[in-house]
């Protein structure tokens, strides 16, 4: 759904291209981090233990869906399961 007017739209999106590319990036970053507090909030209503493998595993579904491949899915769950940390580098959820 849109029901934004598009002169409206291009104004936000001037207004976005006048900031610099870090202030996007944090701006985004925020707004990332924002989203996580929301949907640990509602893990949590949910009675879901925060750290769980059951937290992790939904709050994983919830913010990447179905650009996490079945086998690298898979992987975590089996690693969350074995308390081992992620392999250096990687950027898993936590």
């Amino acid at each position: 759904m849109n029901d934004t007017l598009p002169r409206a739209e291009q104004l936000m999106r001037t207004l976005l291209l006048r900031r610099s590319g870090e202030e996007r990036l944090k701006m985004a970053g925020d707004m990332f981090a924002a989203a996580r507090t929301i949907m640990a909030a509602a893990l949590r209503a949910e009675g879901l233990e925060p750290g769980s493998v059951e937290w992790k595993l939904r709050l994983l579904d919830r913010t990447y869906g179905a650009e996490i491949s079945p086998t690298a899915r898979q992987r975590m769950i089996e690693r969350w399961r074995a308390g081992a940390a992620p392999p250096e580098g990687s950027c898993s959820p936590r």
